[in-house]
């Protein structure tokens, strides 16, 4: 049995979730349903990032305070996730005071290693506002892509950026040029840990994404650069510190500490233990965070050796665009993770954001290819399979369950290669396999044509391809896939039920076309953070 520990980036609590979100975040329950199942121990958490700039922007926005926004989407996250079916261990805040305690006594311990030091440097300072600048209070051009960056990271290129970094800044406050002014705060020593996180990286890659790989990798070549763990804010956790109450703990310092904060030490707390696989299963935007940043944070709260589990498995997906076009407020191309839940059966909409998420290329949502996935592989491939098969069984058999002792060896390979693929975290590969040999039963059902002689052994055969598609279809599709299992668990077939009507475009294109209630239109799409 192993303690396996699955994070999920944490969303910022400052607008609803959207689709994209959702898609990159569903891997990580269908990876943690999977080990559960197959009887590992599992913390499966992540939480609302409830501080950073982003936060107090979008409070300044609605007129409230920021711990008003940040509870407010919270719930909002909270229930969305529920509606989807996650099944997380704990969903925490980083306002909770579990969160804020675990934080604090790790920094402690940190500040008294060799990797944190303190340094006067320059910080934007708007004079206009009278205030430090910290991030997303600053917007400019990437000084690598040239593109529009806001001041904590390049949406174009994926950079990490500090505010300093931008070419021609503007304080979205007032749209004044800030200028540099020097203050002190305190540094996490990256460039010291270069060649442990360099030596981190070549044990762990090969288990890694393609993406996170190679972003990775451009910046340990580029070489680390030290980065400040402290902001000059009213809004974070306090610095565990005397003298620096006018400062916080800056937001990447903290929140990627949510994992071990929401979870129990047995899962990552090391003491000589072998048994941990740590996942953590993001958007391509946060690779740094997970790959570097936290690396960073637990090697210098070991003075270089560390004390906790270091990430295992960094499963990375790229975008998932609306109509060929990124996600935008914009362009009025967002489609919400409530928009789904409320109009659609949870399971088809798992099923088609599972289908289509990728870590090689952005993926695209349309309605038409959504009716089109649903209704050719959800409704018509296992959903018919099921329905005609057990339909055979009651009106042929007399709800007696056919049993037979043959086991293809289409179902021994695909259960080879999704026990192979799911460990790893390629849910994608894995929902291959499953589907291939959902459509070997079709065939081999319409081949057979049990209804011409009543073939109890065939109709047997192919209650064993479902229930080998079911347990496999579980973690993606829980509440069908259960409903299947229950169905055929017993030697009598109890009262069963259609699984799935198809999808109507018309009635599917109606939803969308339909306006958003402007009580759920957020300030900003709630991307996921660090």
């Amino acid at each position: 049995m192993k303690h396996v520990l699955i994070g999920l980036s944490w969303p910022y609590a400052n607008g609803r979730l959207h689709i994209g979100g959702m898609a990159s975040s569903l891997p990580a329950d269908v990876i943690a349903r999977y080990h559960r199942n197959i009887g590992n121990k599992v913390s499966f958490v992540t939480g609302s990032d409830c501080y950073g700039t982003p936060i107090l922007v979008a409070a300044g926005k609605e007129g409230i305070t920021p711990t008003e926004l940040a509870n407010k989407y919270h719930e909002f996250h909270a229930n969305d996730f529920k509606k989807f079916g996650f099944s997380f261990d704990r969903y925490d805040k980083t306002l909770s005071d579990r969160h804020h305690e675990f934080v604090k006594k790790f920094h402690e311990v940190m500040y008294r290693g060799g990797y944190i030091a303190e340094k006067t440097a320059p910080q934007l300072y708007c004079e206009k506002c009278g205030k430090f600048l910290p991030d997303r209070y600053v917007e400019g051009l990437c000084p690598h892509c040239k593109k529009p960056a806001k001041g904590d990271s390049c949406d174009n290129c994926g950079k990490i950026l500090e505010p300093e970094d931008l070419i021609a800044p503007k304080c979205i406050l007032c749209g004044s040029t800030p200028t540099p002014k020097s203050q002190t705060h305190m540094y996490l020593e990256l460039s010291k840990l270069q060649s442990k996180i360099q030596k981190f990286f070549d044990e762990r890659k090969a288990n890694w994404t393609p993406n996170a790989v190679g972003m990775t990798q451009r910046y340990l070549t580029e070489g680390l650069r030290d980065r400040a763990i402290t902001r000059s804010l009213a809004w974070g956790i306090d610095i565990p510190r005397a003298g620096w109450e006018d400062r916080k703990i800056y937001i990447w310092a903290e929140n990627v500490l949510g994992y071990f904060a929401a979870s129990e030490p047995e899962f990552f707390v090391e003491n000589g233990k072998t048994d941990f696989l740590h996942y953590y299963v993001h958007g391509k935007d946060n690779i740094p965070f997970h790959s570097i940043i936290l690396p960073g944070l637990i090697f210098a709260h070991g003075n270089g050796v560390p004390k906790y589990h270091l990430p295992d498995k960094i499963i990375a997906f790229e975008y998932v665009n609306v109509g060929g076009e990124k996600i935008s407020k914009s362009k009025g191309n967002q489609i919400f993770a409530h928009t789904m839940h409320e109009n659609f059966d949870m399971d088809m909409v798992r099923y088609y954001l599972l289908r289509i998420i990728s870590d090689k290329r952005d993926s695209n949502f349309t309605i038409e290819e959504f009716v089109n996935v649903i209704n050719g592989e959800l409704v018509n491939n296992f959903g018919n399979l099921v329905n005609r098969t057990l339909s055979f069984v009651k009106t042929r058999f007399d709800n007696q369950i056919p049993r037979t002792e043959t086991k293809f060896q289409e179902v021994k390979d695909a259960l080879r290669e999704y026990h192979e693929k799911m460990p790893a975290g390629d849910v994608s590969g894995a929902l291959k396999a499953i589907m291939d040999l959902v459509n070997f039963g079709n065939k081999y059902f319409a081949d057979k044509k049990p209804w011409v002689n009543e073939d109890a052994n065939t109709i047997a055969e192919v209650i064993s391809i479902i229930r080998a598609s079911a347990e496999m279809l579980d973690p993606f599709i829980p509440t069908a896939a259960g409903k299947v299992k229950k169905w055929l668990s017993g030697d009598t077939l109890p009262e069963i039920e259609i699984l799935w009507q198809r999808l109507e475009l018309p009635k599917v294109k109606a939803v969308f076309d339909a306006p958003t209630p402007a009580k759920n239109q957020p300030n900003r799409p709630a991307g996921s953070s660090a």
